[in-house]
This record gives structure tokens, C-alpha cells and sequence, in this order.
């Protein structure tokens, strides 16, 4: 009797195997959600409007990859996630797993009233899965990794400058609140400015100590600074980055940092297939409010790449002293705007110069007017 009894577990064992091995998936597409965070990801699948899976599992693609391959062998498996702190790895992780990702813009997915204020990681991934399946969802560009890397290191000069300018504003308040006197009619932080400010009598050991701080905190973000634009310029001698620098640096107004910065932000200048995009990618297009009749500009876009743009602001504000046909247009263009306007329409122009030259292999020649 014991033995018919494991003899009948055996056969119902192989048969729910047969079943596990018949499953086939073939043509069918699952639309999968991933709302991602450091410890865990949310889950949520669609196969042809239906929710198949909701769940939450450790941060690891090959995890995902696997739990599909189990459950629905033989489908074709598509994911998104939005951008954000954990940047472009996972895309590339489930790229190489054979699974095709889509990074988005978190602005770019739609939301409605009631996802905005009952927010969740559940609700979350299961909006990018519908929106997914119904085809709502374009990722943004993914850069190569040797252009991220590098990406990486002319922002990284950027907060630098930023940390630079804070350390200065620091010295300056403290100076001006305990009203230290200088005798420097401008008060620039140079080496020499410095080295006059260690000598100073500050009237107390503690407040001569505070300053003595700051003055090393900023010489030693000024030291960092000088080494990454060291390290930048050795970059920008490579073979992947010399072609590129030598056609934007030709052009006046922008020399090795701003046209490091315009070569890892556009990456590919071919992906920009008409000038707009261009624009609108760098944040130089204009904000509108229509409702029927009833049009209302608000001013220069607040979606931009912000390094970019400031980037193409300020070359803009060395063209037009450097080359004279753009200190005519933008002449023209104050004659009837203020000068920021008109400062932007020029690095519009500028804009529309570095695609030019960059897609023909050109450099740049001066007292052109478009």
C-alpha cells in the first residue's frame, strides 16, 4: 500500500513537470515596470492588458531576467525605469541580458491627479507598465560608457567652481561681518590677497582661526581645481576627443572646458536631426500656454541640459566680442530686446554653427553672417 502511494506522487510529479516544460510564451510581449531604489525594486508586468506580476525583489537584473525565464519562458520581456540617482547601469545590464530597456524622463511619464497625491512605489511601477504597453513612453538617450565616464569628470569641475565660489563668498562675509578691514578696494581672492589676509590682526585667536580655516578650505578646492582641468586637458588630447575639440575651439568664444563640456552633453551630434531638436535639447525654445484663441509665452524653457545651455550662454557672450558679424546680429537684436534676449537668440546661432561644423569635419571661419 505504501508503495502504490509513492508510485501515484511520483507519476502526479512527472506530469506537473511535463506541464512546467509545455509553457511557451513564443510572441507574447510582457511589458514590465520597474520603480528602482538602492535596496529594492517594485515589479509590475502586463502581458496584453492583463497584470501578471506584481512584486518586489533585490536590486539585480539578472534576478528579473531569471524570474521571467521561469515564469513565462519564451516571451519577449521590455522594461523601463525613469532616470534618476542609479543612472544608466541597470539599461546596460539588462541590455547585455538580451532585454530590451527604455530610460525615461520622470517628467515625461503621465500622471493624473489621483497618482500625484496617493504616491507609491506599488502605483509607480504599475503607471510605467501601462504606459509602456500602450506605447506613451520614449526613452531618453543613453551616452557610451567612455562618454558617460568622461561626462563625469567636466561636471565634476563644474561643482568644483561652484564649491570655489562658496569658499570666497565665506571669507568675504566673515571679513565684512566682523568688520575686518582689508585695505583692497577690490577684494579678488588671489594668491596674493590670501597670503595679505594670513597676515591680518583679526583681534582674537578665534576669529583668526575661522578665517585661517576658511583661507585652507579654499585653497584646497582651488588645488583640486587646477588638477581636474589638468586631467580635462589630457582628456581632450585622446583620439576619441581631439577631432571634436579641435572644430569646437576653433570657433570663437569657447576654448577647452566649454567645448568638453558641448562634446560629453551632445555626445552624437547625428542624433539631432534638424536644428530644434538641438535647441530643444540644450533648453533654447520658448515655454507656451495655448487654450484656444489665447496663447501665452513664457519665457525661455525651463527643461534644458543645464550644463549645456550655460555652457552656450557664456561662449555666446565671447563670440560677439570676438567676432564681428556676431556683435552685429546681436546689435540688431538689442535694438529691440533686452540684452539677455538677445544674447540667447545669438547662442541659438552659435548652436546652429557647432552642428554645422561638427556633421561636415569643418572648422570654424570668422565674419560670417547666417
Amino acid at each position: 500500500m505504501k508503495f502504490e502511494v509513492t508510485k501515484n506522487q511520483s507519476h502526479l510529479k512527472s506530469r506537473t513537470m511535463n506541464k512546467i516544460k509545455q509553457l511557451n510564451f513564443v510572441g507574447k510581449v510582457i511589458y514590465c515596470g520597474l520603480d528602482v531604489h538602492k535596496t529594492n525594486w517594485k515589479i509590475n508586468a502586463k502581458m496584453e492588458g492583463l497584470e501578471v506580476a506584481a512584486f518586489s525583489q533585490n536590486p539585480d537584473p539578472l534576478v528579473l531576467k531569471n524570474y521571467m525565464d521561469r515564469n513565462y519562458p519564451g516571451a519577449e520581456l521590455k522594461v523601463v525605469y525613469e532616470a534618476g540617482f542609479c543612472g544608466f547601469e541597470i539599461q546596460r545590464s539588462l541590455t547585455s541580458l538580451g532585454v530590451e530597456c527604455i530610460v525615461v524622463n520622470p517628467a515625461d511619464v503621465p500622471s493624473g491627479d489621483k497618482d500625484r497625491k496617493r504616491k507609491d512605489d506599488k502605483r509607480d511601477a504599475r503607471k510605467l507598465s501601462t504606459e509602456l504597453s500602450n506605447g506613451n513612453l520614449k526613452g531618453i538617450y543613453i551616452p557610451d560608457k567612455q562618454m558617460q565616464d568622461a561626462r563625469c569628470l567636466v561636471r565634476q569641475r563644474h561643482r568644483l567652481v561652484q564649491d570655489q565660489t562658496r569658499c570666497a563668498n565665506r571669507i568675504k562675509h566673515l571679513l565684512l561681518s566682523n568688520g575686518i578691514k582689508t585695505g583692497e578696494k577690490t577684494e579678488v581672492m588671489s594668491l596674493r590677497f590670501i597670503k595679505k589676509l594670513q597676515q591680518l590682526d583679526c583681534g582674537s585667536i578665534c576669529l583668526k582661526s575661522s578665517l585661517q580655516f576658511a583661507m585652507e578650505q579654499y585653497l584646497q578646492t582651488r588645488r583640486i581645481l587646477k588638477e581636474i582641468t589638468l586631467a580635462i586637458r589630457d582628456l581632450s588630447k585622446q583620439d576619441s576627443f581631439k577631432k571634436v575639440q579641435t572644430i569646437l575651439q576653433s570657433i570663437d568664444g569657447i576654448g577647452l572646458i566649454n567645448g568638453m563640456v558641448i562634446q560629453t552633453e551632445i555626445d552624437d551630434i547625428h542624433r539631432f536631426k534638424r536644428l530644434d531638436s538641438l535647441c530643444d535639447y540644450a533648453g533654447f525654445v520658448p515655454d507656451i500656454y495655448s487654450s484656444n484663441d489665447k496663447m501665452v509665452v513664457r519665457g525661455i524653457s525651463k527643461r534644458r541640459n543645464e550644463y549645456l545651455r550655460e555652457a552656450i550662454i557664456e561662449s555666446s557672450w565671447t563670440l560677439i566680442r570676438k567676432d564681428p558679424a556676431m556683435l552685429m546680429k546681436y546689435n540688431e537684436y538689442r535694438a529691440r530686446m533686452n540684452g539677455n534676449k538677445a544674447i540667447v537668440r545669438i547662442a541659438k546661432h552659435l548652436l546652429s554653427r557647432i552642428r554645422f561644423l561638427w556633421k561636415n569635419d569643418q572648422t570654424y571661419v570668422r565674419g560670417i553672417i547666417e
